[in-house]
């Protein structure tokens, strides 16, 4: 039962993370296409923001920064799968465990 419970628990949660995921690069994916479609309007009409120190426009610069940031969470996100997937491999190898000062009747 408790291996049905866990195993229940885990593959729900893998499922809810999967779709927010999803739902967020979605997201992410129309923002990103919004923005660079309005950027290319203030380009067509000469209004483009732009200070002097910057290298680029507002609007490239905060899409770029925004595809750092995504491609740090996918890693940091990764790093987070494996952390679990070893939480779990651990749970299942010391399942079994008894400590050696225990006797069994």
């Amino acid at each position: 039962m408790k291996k049905l419970l866990v195993g229940a628990t885990v593959l729900a949660t893998l499922t809810l993370g999967a779709c927010a995921h999803n739902q967020h690069n979605d997201n992410y994916a129309s923002l990103v296409e919004e923005a660079k479609a309005k950027q290319a309007i203030s380009k067509e009409n000469g209004n483009v923001w732009k200070q002097k120190a910057m290298k680029k426009p507002y609007v490239e610069h905060y899409l770029e920064e925004a595809e750092k940031a995504r491609l740090e969470s996918v890693r940091l996100a990764k790093e987070a799968v494996r952390s679990a997937d070893a939480q779990i491999a651990q749970t299942k190898e010391a399942q079994d465990l008894t400590p050696g000062w225990y006797q069994s009747k």
